[in-house]
């Protein structure tokens, strides 16, 4: 990423607050006082709502799902997307409230997810091993994927405490075990 573009980042995430305040007050102008309470009101409530209405429920469900197969990835960035869409609608601002919103819509989660998701991680220039199937959505049919090598092996704990002075670890122990 090129050094104006970090810089236009930060200036654009530094005015937010500024316009989010300015669009407050043209709402409030525009519409009343109590209506721009209750409106932000609302919108708290629901993102309140929303968060604990999906809460760790869909972490855990798309964690169980991690171990069970390979198509846990889309429960876990759906959820993460509703939890922020949530904390989003208790941000009090109109652009913050209508992200929230429209992150709430189950059709924008899942495009963002399929499309987004895979732009965002090469954006911030990570290097991630993660093929397009992981996206899908359940109602498609997998396909057969090797699990790859079994390596099977031993292992010993070695202790850290000195058997004798001068010596740092135990010896290894060489033969049939008990």
């Amino acid at each position: 990423m090129s050094q104006p573009f970090k810089i236009a980042i930060i200036l654009l995430l530094a005015a937010l607050p500024l316009v989010e305040i300015g669009l407050l007050i043209r709402l409030g102008q525009a519409i009343g006082i109590g209506w721009l309470t209750v409106f932000i009101l609302g919108t708290a409530f629901l993102g309140t709502y929303v968060i604990r209405k999906v809460g760790l429920s869909v972490f855990e469900r798309a964690l169980s799902r991690l171990s069970s197969d390979r198509d846990g990835f889309s429960p876990l960035f759906d959820g993460f997307l509703q939890v922020l869409a949530g904390l989003l609608l208790i941000i009090p601002g109109v652009i913050s409230d209508v992200i929230g919103l429209v992150l709430l819509i189950p059709q924008v989660r899942h495009f963002t997810i399929r499309t987004g998701l895979l732009k965002l991680v090469s954006f911030f220039h990570y290097q991630a091993e993660v093929s397009r199937g992981a996206f899908r959505s359940s109602s498609e049919t997998p396909k057969e994927e090797s699990r790859g090598p079994v390596i099977e092996g031993e292992y010993e704990r070695v202790s850290e405490r000195p058997l004798r002075p001068g010596k740092a670890v135990q010896p290894r122990r060489y033969g049939p075990r008990s």
